[in-house]
C-alpha cells in the first residue's frame, strides 16, 4: 500500500513533498505565491494541498486508459 497518495475532489494525488507553511509566509503573514510556485515547479508538481500547518506538494495521478 502506498501511503504517499491522497484523494481529494474525486482525484488521486501523489505527495512528492511536505513542507511547513511558514517557509512561504511574508512579513504580513500572507503566502508568497511566487516563491511557492517556483518550489512547486522545481518538484515538477501540479497541485498544492494543505494539511494542518503544512503544504503538500503533489502530482496528479492520471486515470488509466484502456487500449484495445
Amino acid at each position: 500500500m502506498n501511503y504517499n497518495i491522497i484523494h481529494k475532489e474525486g482525484n488521486a494525488f501523489k505527495i512528492l513533498n511536505e513542507i511547513n507553511i511558514h517557509m512561504f509566509k511574508n512579513k504580513d503573514e500572507s503566502i508568497n505565491q511566487q516563491v511557492l510556485g517556483k518550489y512547486v515547479h522545481e518538484w515538477d508538481a501540479d497541485k498544492v494541498l494543505q494539511r494542518d500547518n503544512k503544504f503538500l506538494i503533489c502530482k496528479t495521478i492520471e486515470e488509466a486508459t484502456i487500449v484495445e
